[in-house]
């Protein structure tokens, strides 16, 4: 007659293997969490830590009574930037009411402005005037951020409509220089201008 042996485990071996089952257990557990605090970590978006580039222009000139001389555009940001202007010459009443009719260059008033074939300012097609070179920014060069003189002298010559006077108008804008696609797909489709080793040129015909 085969007899059946019995094996008793110890209440102090089930005791170990629960606590070795349980310390498995939460090793896993803790080791999935780990994996997966991970995951959401790694692919959560990405906080942008620096700060944009500021581009902002202001105008200098002297005047002297009825005329404006020495125009130059100041790059006032934080980045260096290509510089452009757009001279806007219009009759104004006192309360700046522009008349219809435009004043003449040559005819109503008399105006002397730089422009250039290369190393100065450059007339785009756009009809803003172009700085050839990028300038820097105040921040960057406090004594080298400002373009070259736009306009040497401009003045008032005669046939003002009653009640109005000459008024001329520069304004100034920017656009940081790097990277260069930024002036090629901001201002160069509508300026027809490029830049060639650093400097815009006119586009070859």
């Amino acid at each position: 007659m085969n007899r059946v042996k019995n094996h008793r485990v110890s209440p102090g071996k089930v005791r170990k293997f629960t606590a070795l089952y349980v310390l498995l257990i939460l090793l896993f557990t803790v080791t999935v969490v780990g994996t997966v605090s991970f995951i959401i970590v790694s692919e959560g978006p990405i906080s942008n830590l620096f700060n944009p580039s500021e581009v902002t222009t202001e105008v200098e000139e002297t005047l002297d009574g009825n005329t404006k001389k020495n125009v130059s555009i100041k790059n006032t940001g934080d980045t260096t930037a290509w510089i452009r202007a757009a001279v806007i010459v219009t009759w104004q009443d006192a309360d700046g009411n522009v008349y219809g009719q435009a004043p003449v260059a040559g005819t109503d008033y008399a105006i002397n402005i730089n422009v250039a074939d290369e190393n100065g300012w450059l007339k785009g097609e756009d009809g803003f005037y172009y700085w050839y070179m990028p300038v820097k920014s105040i921040q960057e060069d406090v004594n080298n951020c400002n373009t070259g003189i736009l306009i040497n002298e401009c003045s008032y010559v005669a046939n003002a409509p009653e009640g109005y006077y000459l008024n001329v108008e520069i304004i100034g804008s920017g656009l940081q220089s790097k990277p260069d696609s930024m002036f090629s797909e901001e201002w160069e489709p509508s300026s027809g201008l490029h830049i060639d080793e650093g400097k815009l040129v006119q586009k070859a015909e």
